[in-house]
């Protein structure tokens, strides 16, 4: 689940919990196994860290991952 910059950080907090219950339904479990997916969630807080790090690279950095892309 992503958010535009700017939101509340209650309705954030709301966001995030409601995502927290819903990965712990016993349906939607039992639907992962079902399909045989694997499902390894991430907290909001572990998935904004990650973004954050990812939008900090260096410049050469982006600029070598987009010729790596390329191919």
């Amino acid at each position: 689940m992503v958010a535009p910059p700017g939101v509340p950080a209650e309705r954030v907090k709301i966001l995030r919990e409601a995502y927290a219950k819903a990965l712990k339904d016993p349906d939607l479990i039992a639907e992962v196994d079902r399909l045989r997916l694997d499902m390894e969630p991430s907290t909001g807080e572990e998935i904004q860290a990650l973004v954050k790090e990812l939008m900090e690279q260096k410049g050469e950095v982006i600029e070598r991952v987009k010729k790596l892309l390329e191919n």
